[in-house]
């Protein structure tokens, strides 16, 4: 397995620019001359930095650096909005608040052991999404998943020439959808931690509560916000948007008529509403973008009672801004059942949680700054899915001396375990599903691993551990989740992940 770095990442990005891949940057152009010019910028920054001696994040010139960072992210965000709709309005708005929130970013470094600038992180992401697209998933990179719904297709009664009608209509409308996939990608990955700084405002408010207690006063207001009764209307249509599927379906009369409606997901719509009550930073990000940018609203939200369906360029408008803004919050759900991979929102979620080698931030007084938690590879097997019974995934990670190994592996257990859902029923179609997903994790001559598994038991490989006078050797056992938390299976009895790791003989 490749390891996957930032070098590497600017470097194999720089090539698909160069040679006109990216759809958005064309060949010759004045904005593939932009781009490459602040790649090569942050490529100069990163190469100076490995080439000397000592520690990464000494060598490196934070601020030049973060401001090259910020110039292409603003950079590539305007060419992928321009390219989705030419007259793309509120895109300064966007930028002026990206200005903003660095600054106030600045305040949070000292909130989280390992707080991460998050300009820098949304480029990583976004590189890290398209190595998984070009170089691991050719075959899905080439025909992703839109969420767009052929029910005609699927229900037997239908004629053959009504069936074939509705497979050209999804042909013809893929195919408009997949012109604009790199600028969709582009965005999905760049705003999914706009409202981040705005999410922590709750550990902001315990920071100061800390220390106002020993003044002992009794009226301190805490800094937040609400959504008054004039967003309502606002937020109503974009919860829907996110919730809405696009279906091809028969005419209502007449079934020999195509027509194109929107449905709404009631457990998609239901999974939103929560994220937004619990201010979750993924939905918060898919707001801010709603709120600000024109081009979302050119959407039509129309009832699927409604005699008359939607035209072609209204069905293709809704698929790419319900994507965006529904990858960008999914990514942060406390539940996502995902089962496959071969979507945008999938492709954020394995990305983002890949990104755990870049923390270049600042130093603070009341801890040690280190660069990084952990480097990171990945596999996808085979790389025509399709035609196949699933794909399987292998991650690993190279976890760093400074960093504790079983907190970690917990950690990324017990999300992905939240994530994907891979034993649930699983509906037959034409996208692939995930076989199989491993997760090592490495420190020196240590090595913890669970797999996630469609077909077999979950497996997890853990350390020594003593528990009620009983030792259980290092090893492979059964990993069940279950109420929200993982639990190893000894015999005829089960332990939390968590009470195992309390108990690990050293």
């Amino acid at each position: 397995m490749e390891k996957i770095t930032i070098l590497g990442l600017l470097r194999k990005y720089e090539e698909w620019v160069k040679k006109g891949q990216i759809q958005f940057l064309e060949k010759g152009s004045e904005k593939q001359k932009n781009i490459l010019n602040l790649v090569n910028k942050l490529i100069s920054d990163f190469k100076s930095a490995t080439e000397k001696p000592g520690d990464f994040s000494e060598n490196l010139n934070w601020y030049k650096t973060h401001q090259n960072g910020r110039d292409l992210w603003q950079k590539l965000a305007s060419c992928a909005l321009n390219s989705i709709d030419k007259e793309s309005q509120g895109n300064s708005k966007l930028f002026e608040f990206l200005d903003a929130a660095t600054d106030f970013e600045e305040l949070l470094y000292g909130l989280e052991p390992y707080y991460r600038d998050h300009t820098l992180h949304s480029l990583w992401v976004y590189f890290i999404g398209e190595h998984l697209l070009r170089d691991l998933m050719p075959e899905i990179h080439k025909d992703l998943n839109w969420y767009l719904y052929n029910d005609i297709e699927l229900d037997k009664s239908m004629s053959p020439s009504l069936v074939k009608d509705s497979r050209k209509k999804e042909r013809e409308l893929c195919k408009k959808i997949n012109e604009y996939r790199d600028a969709i990608w582009c965005l999905i990955a760049l705003c999914h931690d706009l409202g981040y700084s705005l999410a922590k405002l709750d550990k902001l408010n315990e920071k100061v509560e800390d220390v106002l207690k020993f003044f002992e006063l009794p009226d301190f207001r805490r800094i937040g916000y609400s959504l008054d009764i004039e967003h309502q209307y606002n937020v109503t249509q974009f919860l829907e948007l996110m919730a809405m599927e696009v279906r091809i379906v028969p005419g209502r009369d007449n079934k020999k008529e195509v027509l194109i409606k929107c449905y709404r997901d009631d457990p998609t719509y239901w999974l939103l509403c929560r994220a937004l009550e619990k201010k979750q930073h993924g939905i918060l990000s898919s707001y801010l973008i709603y709120k600000m940018l024109g081009l979302f609203g050119d959407t039509s939200i129309r009832g699927a009672a409604e005699e008359w369906g939607l035209d072609d360029d209204e069905a293709v408008g809704n698929v790419i801004y319900g994507d965006i803004l529904y990858a960008i919050a999914q990514h942060e759900f406390d539940f996502a059942y995902v089962y496959e991979l071969n979507s945008l929102a999938d492709i954020l979620i394995i990305s983002d949680e890949l990104e755990e080698f870049s923390r270049y931030g600042r130093e603070m007084l009341s801890r040690e700054y280190h660069d990084t938690i952990a480097e990171s590879r990945i596999s996808i097997s085979p790389k025509m899915p399709k035609q196949t019974d699933g794909i399987e995934i292998d991650i690993l990670y190279e976890v760093e001396k400074h960093q504790d190994l079983n907190p970690f592996f917990e950690r990324k257990a017990e999300r992905l375990c939240k994530i994907y859902s891979l034993k649930q029923n699983q509906d037959e179609g034409k996208f692939c599903s995930i076989k199989r997903i491993k997760i090592t994790a490495t420190q020196e001559s240590e090595k913890l691993a669970f797999h996630l598994c469609r077909d077999t038991k979950n497996k997890v490989y853990l350390p020594k551990m003593k528990f009620r006078d009983k030792t259980y050797k290092q090893g492979e056992y059964d990993l069940n989740f279950r109420d929200d938390k993982l639990y190893v299976g000894i015999k005829d009895n089960e332990i939390s992940l968590k009470e195992w790791f309390e108990n690990v003989v050293r």
